[in-house]
């Protein structure tokens, strides 16, 4: 580490700092690979994050329809009972008949 440090400090005294070209190439090299694999990496987990919320909301929707669908099935049952029938069809001014006449097609 010593020797590292007196290579810097030397050049920087000097007024010059070589690198090689190579090592300055690889560098670059080496950190544009880093830059596009972590924009895509953060691209791929921006895209989950909106598809899980997306999920989410599905799966939101799907259970406020099935709770929906069970008041309607519950509501239908009541509406569907007898003495419901019958408080809406006197509502609608139906009245039970007073005689039955069965026809026959046999005479």
């Amino acid at each position: 580490m010593p020797d590292f440090m007196e290579w810097v400090t030397h050049g920087v005294k000097q007024g010059r700092l070589e690198i090689n070209a190579a090592a300055t190439v690889g560098i670059s090299l080496a950190v544009v690979v880093l830059t596009l694999v972590t924009a895509l990496y953060l691209m791929l987990i921006s895209r989950t994050a909106a598809r899980g919320r997306y999920i989410e909301g599905l799966q939101a929707e799907a259970f406020r329809l099935q709770r929906e669908n069970q008041q309607l099935m519950v509501e239908i049952a009541r509406e569907s009972t007898i003495p419901g029938l019958r408080e809406r069809a006197e509502a609608l001014g139906l009245v039970a008949a007073e005689t039955i006449e069965f026809v026959s097609d046999l005479e």
